[in-house]
């Protein structure tokens, strides 16, 4: 249970409650959370914990489990790439190059993905890529050898 961490929506759906409460509980200090990138996570330490010490025998308490394995995903992650004095042709290049290499098999999760903005104006184009850990890092090798 330890090495999970849960949002506010699971708690409250785990115990039974409305979200509000699971917020008026961490902040009467009943129920441990902390902050991360700016939401509640609730570690599976202190559900349990919390969870364990909930009201008298009149009240159920539901028993706090483990995510299953296929509900775990591996890590997602983005980035964003900037790169400047690109002109249209060459910005459309890097554009179909990389999308090709995602559609050839490496962005196998459906939630990987890879956008391109190109600004004409100013000569520079964004990529944004979404995807596994592994997914991004070999998009950004490529996109590497591409803008050198």
């Amino acid at each position: 249970m330890e090495r999970y961490l849960y949002s506010i929506e699971k708690v409250a759906e785990l115990l039974d409650v409305h979200k509000k409460t699971v917020l008026r509980y961490i902040k009467e200090g009943k129920l441990k959370a902390n902050k991360v990138g700016g939401r509640w996570r609730i570690h599976g330490n202190d559900l349990t914990d919390f969870a364990g010490t909930r009201g008298g025998a009149e009240e159920f308490v539901p028993r706090v489990q483990k995510p299953k394995a296929d509900f775990a995903p591996e890590p997602f992650v983005s980035a964003v790439v900037h790169a400047e004095n690109i002109d249209r042709e060459e910005a459309m290049r890097i554009s179909n190059t990389l999308v090709a290499v995602k559609n050839s098999g490496i962005g196998t999760d459906k939630r990987c993905r890879i956008d391109t903005v190109y600004f004409e104006d100013d000569l520079k184009i964004q990529v944004l890529i979404w995807g596994s850990m592994d997914f991004t890092y070999q998009i950004l090798k490529i996109a590497e050898e591409l803008l050198k």
